[in-house]
């Protein structure tokens, strides 16, 4: 949002310098980002009148201009198609710095020396027009600085960074209503005398809103009779200094009240608009539109259409129509103020596919209620600028007036929130000053107007009084009123013990957005269904992922391409499904860990490959710390995955995730062609078996008994299987079991392995007696061989 310092003081009557009004409105949340001197490419450009006019020997395109600087003269060399003898134009002098980073030197063109530069607008920085130089009014004094001929000198193009919710602010009068609170002064609002016809407006156009919900509200004028011409000059200035270009007289006036009020309106060319009837209506499934911009467009059911009751000539709050625009022909106009939905206003500007400065407006929620007074300040606008006959009344319909919200205020409680010692007739004064309505004397009843849609509670109010009071002015204190503790949901604590758990047995998170790639995901779950986007910002980029394994796997990409080659990594993030037929929208939450490359290289560990393992042990801390038991695996073929290493994992006897080694040729897809290892698990259900007390178990008072068991298996036979087996022979006190050693080698026959098993016996009770231990360790091994026909290897 721009608008130019001296707006803003005429507004105001104030006299704050830029710098200190720019950090008053920050200071209240009114953010002003740059102040850019108005002038910044008018230094060393002076107004000069051109006496002569000579050809360049062999040059068709540039003449040399003899120029009167009023304290001398120069030729200069001019290109310009419109320059004539005794016009007054800009002269950049030598050292000037123009717009597009022109600088001004010495130069010799076609063997002649030219010192200086007739500007164009762009060169000025006031428009893009550059076709031509600016010509000025022949009442210009030569050597005059420009600056000071245009108004320029000593104002300022203010920008502001606005929140969301201040659509009030989104104009001149929102930003001095502010300016106007903080120094309890009032805002001179612009005043206008508007003369009407005899002629009525209603028996020249007729208003139906089909749906009131997209459009609340749609009034208009006629103006018959309106000459279009160019704007006068101070009505350019505003616009220029707020960042928009001026095009004619009508259509200037209506940005300038959009610009000066926040009213966005629109004028159509009335002999060109088709009907004697305004229909506001959604538009239709894949209804032609025609925009401002000559570019066609296929309408939804989402875009706010204004017709003549047989076609659309307008996008309703976005963009004007190409067949009903002003021209230079134009003599009757048919003016429109409407207040349009906030939010289907952004739906119908995403599906047109832009922003403009009208849909911003209606987009943070214009003023319904200002409509009457904006249309009537443009026509008096079109009668003195443009000569316009404005017909008799407005034809508005508002059929459910939208009104003022009105909240109980209490300034004990303000005073006790931002702690403060404030009077009630201060806090009163401010609300006035804010042009709120302010009724009782201890507690206050305050209507907010609808230009402050933001405004709903009490505590909005009294937000207001500290932002106009000054936060620096509100005291600081070293005690607080009331608990500071805040409790952390169980969920998210989960997830913050997981990070650490993670990180600390050496795994790093990465955190990525939503989004994924349809044709890779096909790769990954043909048969899950996709959560297609409706409008990409990417090819790439057109669904929500349905799984964390693809989202890991371009991770991996990334870092392989920047040569990060070894990676231990894990995200906690969610997946998205489309609705099932109950209208369920699917949104879980899923962990995924991966490993590439090879582990680190120290002085004492040399690297090796990282595998399977260094997820499953990852895996295993995780259980440990949050004594969820033991994880098992199951083979499972998974088409994305290795056939050999490819499994389901169950925990507490429901499959909850699984893991394997990435295909090869699936890898290559996806840009990495290092072996990946990588898990995806059900978060959900992992924190449904963690929100539980902890149970802690004495020492154990009596010592273990340790035996080792080596046999040699089939190559086919799960590691699991055997694990399972054992712990079920063992019989109750086998305390734990594990695998300690796989060898396949010279010595083990082909289609074999060899693996060692240790388990620990325990009683609570008593120490074993080492009869009651070989007899376990018996009944293992007789299992063993009987369900697996294993071969004990001796020590």
């Amino acid at each position: 949002m721009k608008i130019s310092y001296k707006w803003l003081i005429e507004l105001t009557g104030l006299d704050w310098n830029p710098e200190d009004l720019g950090d008053r409105l920050t200071l209240c949340g009114t953010a002003c980002e740059y102040i850019d001197p108005a002038d910044q490419y008018m230094h060393g450009v002076i107004v000069g009148e051109i006496l002569a006019i000579n050809k360049i020997e062999g040059a068709d395109k540039i003449r040399l201009a003899t120029v009167n600087l009023g304290d001398r003269q120069l030729d200069v060399v001019c290109g310009a198609p419109n320059i004539e003898v005794g016009l007054k134009v800009p002269v950049a002098t030598l050292g000037a710095k123009l717009d597009g980073g022109i600088v001004i030197k010495k130069a010799k063109i076609r063997g002649i020396d030219s010192e200086a530069m007739i500007c164009s607008e762009r060169e000025l920085g006031l428009s893009d027009e550059h076709a031509g130089i600016l010509v000025l009014d022949s009442s210009a004094t030569p050597g005059q600085e420009l600056a000071e001929l245009l108004d320029y000198k000593d104002d300022f193009m203010m920008t502001f960074e606005l929140t969301p919710n201040r659509p009030d602010s989104m104009s001149a009068v929102g930003i001095a209503r502010d300016m106007a609170a903080l120094a309890s002064v009032k805002v001179n609002k612009p005043t206008f005398e508007l003369t009407e016809s005899e002629e009525k407006a209603s028996d020249y156009i007729k208003v139906t809103i089909e749906d009131e919900v997209a459009c609340p509200r749609y009034a208009a004028r006629i103006i018959k009779n309106v000459k279009i011409a160019e704007s006068p000059y101070w009505l350019k200035k505003k616009l220029v200094l707020a960042g928009v270009r001026p095009i004619s007289n009508v259509v200037d006036i209506t940005n300038f009240v959009m610009l000066e009020l926040g009213q966005p309106l629109h004028a159509f060319d009335y002999d060109r608009f088709g009907s004697k009837e305004v229909v506001v209506r959604m538009g239709k499934e894949k209804e032609p539109f025609k925009s401002l911009d000559g570019a066609d467009h296929e309408l939804t059911s989402e875009v706010i259409m204004i017709t003549n009751g047989k076609t659309g000539v307008a996008a309703g709050g976005v963009m004007g129509g190409f067949d009903s625009e002003v021209e230079d022909g134009t003599t009757n106009i048919l003016l429109e103020a409407a207040y349009f939905n906030a939010s289907m206003i952004r739906k119908s500007r995403r599906q047109l596919g832009f922003v403009t400065e009208s849909s911003q407006r209606f987009e943070k929620g214009a003023d319904p209620n200002i409509i009457e007074y904006a249309i009537d300040y443009a026509a008096s606008l079109l009668q003195s600028l443009c000569g316009g006959e404005v017909l008799a009344g407005i034809v508005d319909c508002y059929p459910s007036v939208i009104e003022p919200l009105k909240i109980k205020f209490r300034p004990k409680r303000c005073n006790d929130i931002i702690g403060t010692e404030l009077t009630s007739d201060k806090m009163k004064q401010i609300f006035e000053d804010l042009e709120f309505t302010v009724t009782g004397d201890t507690d206050f009843e305050v209507t907010v107007p609808t230009f402050r849609p933001d405004i709903e509670r009490e505590i909005d109010l009294i937000e207001e009084i500290s932002r106009i009071i000054g936060f620096d002015n509100i005291p600081s204190s070293n005690t607080n009123i009331g608990s500071l503790y805040t409790p952390i949901h169980y969920e998210d604590k989960f997830k913050k013990e997981m990070r650490t758990v993670l990180t600390g047995v050496g795994f790093d998170e990465f955190i990525s957005h939503g989004l994924a790639d349809s044709k890779l995901a096909n790769l990954l779950h043909t048969d899950r269904p996709q959560l297609k986007i409706a409008n990409p910002i990417s090819e790439d980029l057109d669904i929500m992922r349905n799984c964390l394994m693809q989202t890991a796997m371009t991770v991996i990409h990334h870092n392989v391409s920047h040569r990060s080659l070894d990676l231990s990594i894990f995200e906690i993030g969610k997946t998205y499904l489309p609705p099932d037929d109950k209208d369920y929208w699917a949104e879980d939450e899923s962990l995924v860990l991966a490993v590439t490359g090879n582990t680190q290289h120290t002085w004492r560990d040399k690297p090796r490959p990282r595998d399977f393992y260094d997820i499953t042990g990852a895996m295993k801390a995780m259980a440990t710390h949050f004594g969820w038991g033991d994880f098992s695996f199951e083979a499972k073929q998974f088409s994305f995955f290795e056939k050999e290493i490819s499994f389901e994992i169950s925990l507490n006897n429901k499959v909850c995730g699984l893991i394997g080694k990435m295909n090869s040729k699936v890898s290559k897809k996806f840009g990495v062609k290092q072996d990946v290892f990588i898990a995806e698990l059900n978060l959900a259900y992992l924190l449904s078996l963690s929100n539980k007390l902890i149970a802690y178990q004495p020492l154990p008072i009596y010592p273990a008994a340790l035996r080792d068991l080596a046999m040699i298996v089939k190559e086919e036979v799960q590691a699991n299987e055997l694990l399972q087996q054992v712990k079920k022979s063992a019989g109750k006190y086998a305390e734990s079991v594990e695998i300690f050693d796989l060898y396949q080698g010279k010595q083990i026959e082909k289609g074999k392995k060899s693996i060692a098993i240790s388990i620990s016996y325990r009683s609570k009770e008593s120490s074993l007696e080492s009869a009651i231990v070989d007899a376990s360790q018996q009944k293992v091994v007789a299992d063993l061989v009987k369900k697996f026909n294993v071969e004990i290897r001796d020590k």
